[in-house]
């Protein structure tokens, strides 16, 4: 199997026999040295490597393509479907997918990237995370296998940061550790290393780190984001919306366009992104379905998880603009015609061929497979198309030049 790495790096991970079955770390024994045992034993190699030669996050997407392989143990892992809080089961590596990796396509500006900037930590100043081997990041590992985590200047020193000591680590609160960790964690995993969740009950995308099982936890990632403050009460925010959207509706002729304001369980797009708002056209009825005047829905919790998310913000700047843009698609429709709705489509296609790799995208098309993306495929076939043919011009130029 050959792979690139997110260094650049292209490998060939040769496979020997499959274990009886996925090699899980022993109790007490340092982090990952179930995956290292693998390769010190000769079972899994690289050509022409030495695995602890490697640095982080080309280990880290090793160690997750050998957990989707089930060659190494994966632990199932409980969550709450961020949109309806459905409860969720899943190994996060067994829906990674590691076409980019496989063909090479490592090149996405926020998939990809490695956060290597410096960080103003309170009550430190300004670190940085300097890449580690996994040579140099096995005292680390030792150090996590024994409770308490001790902060020592040889752990300060394996992972790789620069501009604090060990004592002043130690002096530092429970937040600012966690900023550093969080900083550590963004310089060794790139964000393709995540795996996306459909929700059984209201298809809304959720995405989980792959592997889950990391270096080090922050509350960032293990706590629900606090409920939002900034929103009003939903009867003050449907008054809002009304006050914005009751003016625009005066001036378009035809059948007044209804406004709802659902404080449910938000709508999904086709992607599973919960909505802002959505708009639906009008319906004339028949025998088995009652008429419906054009609505326009707004969804409050929507706009709370943006806060809940990214902090306070201009909620009702948001709110005219996602009026506005819904009645963008009726006025679209009383045209006969709605570009708006053919480019979200597009910009959903472009994100599950993001995802899956353009050759990988190519191949499922063609192949005409089952994936945990079927339902962008329904849609996307357009854009899937173009993959696949870009794939098989390519494939014919090298046989050209060949």
């Amino acid at each position: 199997m050959t792979l690139t790495l997110p260094s650049g790096t292209r490998v060939e991970l040769v496979l020997g026999d499959a274990p009886e079955s996925p090699r899980a770390r022993k109790p007490g024994a340092p982090l990952f040295s179930e995956v290292l045992a693998l390769f010190d034993e000769g079972v899994v190699s690289i050509a022409g490597k030495d695995v602890r030669d490697l640095t982080l996050p080309d280990f880290h997407v090793l160690r997750a393509v050998l957990m989707k392989k089930r060659w190494v143990a994966e632990d199932e892992i409980a969550f709450t479907c961020a949109n309806c809080g459905a409860d969720i089961d899943a190994r996060p590596c067994e829906k990674l997918e590691i076409g980019p990796y496989l063909d090479g396509e490592l090149d996405d500006p926020e998939l990809d990237a490695l956060d290597d900037a410096a960080v103003e930590i309170e009550g430190l100043g300004e670190i940085s995370i300097e890449r580690r081997t996994v040579r140099q990041a096995e005292p680390l590992f030792r150090a996590l296998a024994r409770p308490p985590f001790d902060v020592t200047e040889e752990v300060v020193e394996a992972m790789g940061i620069r501009g604090a000591t060990a004592s002043e680590l130690a002096e530092v609160d429970d937040d600012a550790f966690d900023d550093v960790s969080d900083a550590f964690l963004r310089a060794n995993y790139p964000l393709r290393l995540g795996a996306v969740f459909f929700c059984p009950k209201c298809k809304a995308r959720n995405d989980v780190d792959a592997p889950y099982e990391r270096e080090l936890a922050t509350r960032a990632r293990d706590e629900l984001a606090a409920a939002a403050t900034n929103l009003p009460p939903v009867e003050d925010f449907a008054e809002r919306a009304h006050a914005i959207a009751d003016p625009l509706l005066a001036e378009i002729p035809g059948e007044k366009v209804e406004l709802v304001v659902d404080d449910g369980t938000p709508a999904v797009d086709d992607g599973g992104e919960p909505l802002l708002g959505a708009y639906l056209p009008p319906y004339a009825g028949d025998l088995a379905n009652p008429s419906r005047p054009p609505t326009v829905t707004l969804y409050y919790k929507t706009f709370a998880a943006v806060e809940a998310d990214e902090g306070p913000y201009d909620w009702e700047a948001e709110l005219e603009e996602t009026i506005e843009h819904e009645l963008e698609h009726h006025v679209y429709y009383l045209r006969g015609d709605d570009p708006m709705d053919a480019a979200e489509r597009e910009e959903i296609a472009r994100e599950a061929v993001r995802v899956l790799g353009k050759k990988e995208a190519a191949r499922r098309e063609l192949g005409d497979f089952a994936s945990s993306f079927g339902d962008f495929f329904r849609r996307a076939w357009p854009l899937l198309l173009i993959a696949l043919a870009a794939m098989l011009l390519s494939s014919s130029a090298f046989d050209c030049r060949n």
